[in-house]
């Protein structure tokens, strides 16, 4: 199952993955869009949930580096999502697959090279 962390209105894809209001599910054709009831959980509460989510894949905009290699623990796929604003016109060829060696480059958000910008 793919999940697509999206904006209140349901239709645009979030800037933020674990603070989004709420997450479309992709699976098998069908499509349901559910709220995020951890947005403001902390970490270990956010990831014990969305454990429970069986997500293969998730489709972002924007991500942490730490979250990133959460979800690698996890075996979940991370792609990022260019060039679309509504989750219903990601095209597939516009998503680039996210790995170890491109992480640090687009996971732009947190605090993983605080050190870096100073």
């Amino acid at each position: 199952m793919t999940l697509i962390s999206v904006e209140e209105d349901k239709k645009n894809i979030s800037g933020r993955f674990r603070k989004a209001h709420s997450f479309a599910f992709l699976d098998e054709g069908q499509i349901f869009v559910q709220e995020n009831p951890h947005k403001t959980s902390k970490s270990p509460e956010f990831f014990e949930y969305f454990n429970t989510l069986k997500i293969d894949r998730v489709y972002i905009k924007e991500l942490g580096y730490k979250t990133f290699l959460k979800l690698q623990e996890l075996g979940v796929e991370v792609y990022l999502v260019q060039g679309a604003e509504r989750w219903n016109t990601i095209k597939p060829d516009s998503l680039l697959l996210l790995d170890r060696d491109n992480a640090k480059e687009y996971c732009s958000l947190g605090h993983h090279n605080k050190e870096a910008r100073k």
